[in-house]
């Protein structure tokens, strides 16, 4: 089969669902499928990729992500893409919600294609927290009014909610899916649809089977003596609250060393915080990795500090730590639950203070042999290859559903 995926980022521009489609489209191909992407441009972006790039205008300095620029444009490019193509798409999966979603909806319609779409992200909470309740509410009311374009419905039916937006989103989908068991509760409560179906967001199996190898292959015991090395991996953005963290640490004053992996617009304020704190031969600014590397970090870590709390629909960093078989320090509540109890240390609440108390307990158990590690999920749960296989027979029941004789 041929599958078209929109996103709302280039794949290769930094983030967890860019690196999640990306696994998708590897394994999809190797399982015998085609996969397009269709999404805006990206300085990121590689000759090679044979991506449908949308016209887009940047919004980083460095061009690194960009938002559809003209919804006319593309829309036409797409036709006449699909037109030229000699093996047509078989089923649209949309996994942006913004101008690409509304976008890709618009083509699947035109082009009488099924579609299902994978919401990976939280808006009400997200562009909140970004933008605040008054500039959200008009940017989804802006967003409403172009997807009433391409669904029937009343214009009534417009409003500035973020909830209320996903529903008409998920409303033409055959499926909705989300990336974990509570954000498909939250999607579920708030009235987005009826049914969502969880599909976890996998991890290399690839990479994870030869660090799991190497490691067996040359085990290694903790010395006690030595300090604890923690690592923090993601976005340097208020929503991630890696200032928090660096104050939290700080505050702790463990016998420990944290590497911060990642870059962002509270780059240059975390490390000036890290002066202030005079913390700078304990914690290290090492910016952004391959993801390959990154496994290979976490593999050799003796724990993940995850710091956000109500953003993550999934929280992949904990995942891909976890695969590893390093444990992690978590601040949010919901990603825990997706856990087996016992499998890491959770934050009391959203202080700095209980995160310093969680940090030290942590640093503490570690130290005098904490096997915290042995008790995560099995790594087979969480590889890309059984999320494919899992994708590819709701795929499969779609398109039949789909191309089934009506009477």
């Amino acid at each position: 089969m041929h599958i078209a995926i929109f996103l709302d980022q280039h794949p290769r521009s930094l983030g967890g669902i860019q690196t999640s489609v990306m696994l998708q489209k590897k394994y999809l191909e190797r399982a015998g499928h085609r996969v397009t992407i269709i999404c805006p441009y990206s300085t990121k972006a590689r000759a090679t990729d044979g991506f449908w790039l949308l016209p887009s205008w940047p919004i980083a300095l460095n061009g690194e992500y960009s938002f559809v620029a003209n919804v006319r444009r593309s829309r036409k490019r797409l036709d006449r893409g699909f037109n030229e193509l000699h093996n047509k798409f078989d089923l649209v999966h949309i996994q942006g919600d913004m101008w690409s979603g509304i976008i890709g909806l618009g083509f699947a319609q035109r082009q009488r294609l099924p579609i299902v779409h994978t919401m990976h992200f939280n808006m009400s909470t997200s562009i909140s927290a970004l933008l605040g309740k008054r500039l959200t509410r008009y940017m989804f009311w802006l967003l409403s009014r172009e997807l009433l374009k391409h669904v029937n419905r009343p214009r009534s039916g417009t409003t500035g909610d973020p909830w209320h937006y996903l529903k008409m989103l998920a409303d033409e989908a055959s499926i909705v899916f989300a990336p974990s068991h509570h954000f498909a509760h939250d999607l579920e409560a708030n009235g987005v649809a009826e049914k969502v179906q969880v599909m976890h967001n996998g991890i290399d199996d690839d990479t994870i089977a030869s660090i799991l190898a190497a490691a067996k292959e040359h085990p290694t015991t903790r010395n006690s003596k030595a300090p604890v090395h923690l690592v923090w991996s993601g976005r340097l953005q208020l929503e991630k609250r890696p200032l928090e963290f660096i104050r939290a640490f700080a505050m702790a004053d463990p016998d420990a060393v944290v590497d911060i992996y990642g870059k962002g617009y509270l780059f240059r304020k975390a490390e000036r915080l890290i002066k202030e704190l005079g913390v700078e031969q304990k914690v290290r600014l090492r910016g952004t990795v391959p993801y390959t590397k990154m496994l290979r970090i976490f593999a050799d870590s003796d724990a993940l500090v995850q710091t956000s709390v109500g953003f993550e629909t999934q929280g992949m960093t904990v995942y891909e730590a976890a695969a590893t078989g390093t444990p992690s320090i978590l601040c949010d509540h919901n990603i825990a639950g997706e856990f087996a109890p016992g499998s890491h240390w959770l934050v009391k609440d959203e202080s700095v203070e209980a995160l310093a108390a969680a940090i030290t307990q942590a640093v503490a158990d570690i130290k005098n042999g904490d096997r915290r590690a042995d008790r995560l999920v099995d790594e087979d749960h969480l590889l890309q290859s059984g999320a494919t296989a899992k994708m590819l027979r709701y795929y499969q029941s779609v398109i039949e559903h789909h191309n089934a004789p009506k009477y």
